[in-house]
């Protein structure tokens, strides 16, 4: 029989290093006005869409109406969602920092945002993150590379190749100092830029491009992409902004992706791209299909990448990927909390087809600090269930399956990232 306590127990006690993150530095989280939604407003929010709520009670669910006006809007379509993991895992959250559980009651929402709003003072961050959580580090992705008590950034690179405009062009001249008056210029530009973020402490840079366009990148020749450069900045002048369609775009989006993973390369910085679901509504998936980035990956073989969110739910996919390319990770971040179900499974492949050390196990992936306490919950919970059955199945030895765990918890990310901090010991 499988000892899913002991190994949970077990997973309780390790040092975590979480790969993935998005939250604002504690003093703008203080600043911030808190009430109930604050914790219901990412993820549990798409769900609530999904479910029905329309665009009018979104817009008073996330405005500073007063706690009684937005019960009435969020209770019905709540009770839809309640029992989804998403909900779930802030559920865990509010039962471990505010001792309230599900929402049952306008009270219960009254009790929980007065609760909020007296904690929110300095050491919010350190009652979550350390003191719950038990991080050494938070990857934080965002705008700008800085390091901090809490966080190793990870600044976003996407809007570089996303250049479509000359106020696009203009503003990395600004950024890097430098002349960008033609595509070599402004390549070198952009490498000004990003050796300075990774001056600033960046361990890797990310590509969120999956949200706007499919993930196969053409290695498109340098004077085909010059002709959609030189476009943009010939037509606009004065105050007309040029227009370029996607289509038409697209080989200079190619060309400049190549070459800002050429640059993380130089500067031995990891790349990530969001691969798999997205977390927002009426979202194209099959944009984010893992595979379509082979071409990448396979001709940067110096480059380290890897693939956020487990290309979910094409895991299997994935773990393909990383199992063939030596250059590939894969990160699990987000997917313990769309479905635990589905990554106990996943886990379970994982240790058919990946070696070990190449997965990056927990990213809790959140604005709110608080609701990373519920995802790592989850997380763990799943990482004990699939080890503990791994042994139970006699795939694994207990030994065997603590490295595992050590690894996704903490030392698959310090390869992966090239961190700063020493792996645990055996």
């Amino acid at each position: 029989m499988s000892d899913f306590k002991g190994m949970l127990s077990y997973i309780e006690t390790l040092p975590v290093i979480d790969t993935h993150e998005h939250l604002p530095e504690e003093p703008e989280r203080l600043a911030q006005t808190v009430d109930f939604f604050t914790l219901f407003n990412t993820y549990v929010s798409n769900d609530m869409t999904a479910a029905g709520l329309g665009a009018d009670g979104l817009k008073i669910l996330t405005s500073t109406a007063p706690v009684e006006d937005k019960w009435p809007v969020f209770n019905p379509v709540y009770k839809r969602i309640a029992t989804g993991s998403y909900a779930r895992a802030v559920h865990i959250t509010t039962d471990r920092f505010y001792d309230v559980g599900r929402l049952a009651s306008l009270e219960d929402a009254r009790t929980l945002t007065e609760r909020m709003k007296a904690a929110n003072t300095k050491g919010l961050y350190q009652k979550v993150l350390r003191d719950a959580c038990g991080f050494v580090t938070s990857l934080n992705f965002g705008e700008t590379a800085a390091r901090s008590e809490y966080f190793t950034s990870v600044p976003f690179v996407s809007k570089y190749a996303d250049t479509a405009t000359p106020a696009h062009v203009f503003e990395v001249e600004r950024l890097s100092g430098l002349p960008a008056t033609s595509l070599d210029r402004f390549v070198k530009a952009l490498g000004a830029i990003l050796e300075d973020e990774r001056k600033r402490g960046a361990r890797g840079f990310k590509f969120s491009t999956a949200y706007r366009r499919p993930l196969n990148f053409e290695n498109v020749a340098e004077s085909d992409a010059a002709r959609v450069f030189n476009r943009i900045l010939d037509e606009g002048r004065g105050s007309r902004e040029v227009g370029v369609g996607y289509e038409e775009l697209r080989p200079l989006q190619d060309y400049l992706v190549h070459r800002m993973v050429e640059i993380a390369g130089d500067l031995d910085v990891t790349v990530a791209f969001h691969t798999g679901m997205q977390a927002s509504n009426w979202m194209n998936l099959d944009d984010t299909r893992p595979h379509r980035l082979w071409g990448l990956l396979n001709r940067h073989r110096g480059v380290r990448f890897n693939l956020l969110h487990a290309g979910f739910p094409w895991c299997e996919e994935t773990a393909l990927i990383a199992k063939h390319l030596p250059n590939v990770y894969l990160d699990m971040a987000f997917v313990h909390l769309v479905s635990p179900r589905m990554a106990v499974r996943a886990l379970k492949s994982f240790v058919d087809i990946v070696p070990r050390g190449k997965i990056l196990g927990f990213g809790g992936d959140y604005w709110v600090v608080e609701n990373v306490y519920g995802h790592l919950v989850l997380a763990r919970r799943n990482i004990a269930r699939a080890f503990s059955e791994l042994v139970d199945e006699s795939v694994l030895r207990e030994d065997e399956a603590r490295r595992w765990v050590r690894s996704l918890m903490h030392d698959a990310a310090i390869e992966a990232y090239r961190l700063d901090i020493p792996p645990l010991a055996d």
